[in-house]
């Protein structure tokens, strides 16, 4: 895969350099310390403690990093973490006055070692998608379109969530390059599958800072595969977290521009994102799943849904019900006026597209 530089924050992560070392933890009580050497006990890393301190030494081997990262981040709460100070250091000295100043809050480091190890997955492209069907709501074995999922792929060839590698691109302010590999794989491999639906592809606002520089790739890979621009819609996630209305809307704007179709994901996910729909006039809204699931039976659900499709509708507006698990809803939903259904009732996500054959 090819990466050009959309801009600076977009680039290509470049593969960490990992050395041994140790690492000097200090604890805020007793008792985390005690938490501490109960966790690494087992695991395969050497502890000790650190003389005349209330501190521990672990011996940090450079294909260990992650490891260690994770189990830091299992068995310590939040505000232990967060107030525990750590000091990694090459080699085997020990700590001087010469490296005061870098001594850090023990969350840093997790997030620096569990960041590395995304780094290394952006760097080897080891990523994939997965393809979700959407249906015709009237005839729920029609397909509409395909919802591109990113997966990630670790070392071992497993499987990694979406979830895990976003929540660590927070961390390690890998979301602009995780985002933008995201989108030019989907669209990629959209064409390598043949896909002859309409392509849903998301992305974050917040990790597009210029549209015409930062999505300048993303078209010229939608442009280098082949793909019809009006078939491919970009679907926003998280629009409950939106907080510059005004940037989503130049975002939407300079697709809209380049022929290419836009969607708000998760409408009604805490009565949010509703405000949006006048100023931002998307072609597509997804409702979501806390809405569809259970609205055969709960009055509440159903007028919400109601109301908002009928002003979704009212301008000009197609919805898509997600999260479609139960035939009860589906039946509700066929007799009501959404346009397209998606869910695991339907269809799961899957690495080739859906086929009704």
């Amino acid at each position: 895969m090819t990466f050009e530089h959309d801009c600076e924050r977009c680039g290509r992560p470049s593969a960490p350099e990992k050395e041994a070392g140790r690492l000097f933890i200090w604890p805020p009580l007793g008792h985390t310390r005690q938490k501490l050497r109960a966790a690494l006990k087992d695991s395969p890393l050497t502890v000790s403690d650190i003389s005349g301190e209330l501190g521990l030494i672990v011996d940090l081997p450079p294909d260990r990093e992650s490891l260690l990262a994770t189990l830091l981040a299992g068995c310590l709460t939040r505000a232990e973490i967060r107030d525990s100070r750590s000091l990694f250091m090459v080699g085997k000295e020990d700590p001087g006055l010469a490296q005061l100043g870098q001594v850090e809050s023990l969350e840093a480091f997790i997030a620096q070692r569990r960041g590395r190890w995304l780094q290394e997955m952006l760097h080897a492209a080891r990523v994939t998608t997965h393809f979700q069907p959407i249906f015709h709501v009237a005839a729920p074995d029609r397909v509409f379109a395909h919802e591109c999922l990113l997966r990630g792929i670790d070392e071992h060839g497993e499987i990694v969530s979406p979830g895990l590698m976003f929540e660590l691109a927070m961390e390690a302010d890998l979301v602009f390059p995780l985002d933008r590999l995201a989108r030019i794989t989907a669209v990629q491999n959209a064409a390598a599958q043949g896909v002859s639906s309409r392509i849903f592809i998301n992305f974050t606002p917040a990790a597009v800072y210029d549209p015409i520089n930062c999505l300048r790739t993303t078209v010229a890979a939608v442009e280098k595969a082949g793909l019809q621009r009006e078939r491919i819609v970009f679907e926003v996630i998280e629009t409950e977290r939106i907080g510059d209305p005004n940037h989503l809307a130049n975002v939407l704007r300079y697709y809209r521009d380049a022929g290419f179709k836009v969607a708000l994901d998760d409408l009604g996910g805490g009565y949010a994102g509703l405000g949006l729909l006048p100023s931002l006039s998307p072609d597509f809204v997804k409702l979501d799943r806390s809405l569809i699931d259970g609205v055969s039976g709960n009055r509440i659900q159903s007028v919400v849904i109601e109301r908002v499709t009928q002003m979704a509708h009212d301008l000009g507006i197609e919805v898509i019900a997600e999260g479609v698990e139960q035939a009860e809803d589906l039946d509700w939903l066929q007799a009501n006026e959404v346009d397209y259904v998606q869910g695991f009732l339907l269809g799961r996500p899957a690495p080739t597209p859906y086929s009704s054959l």
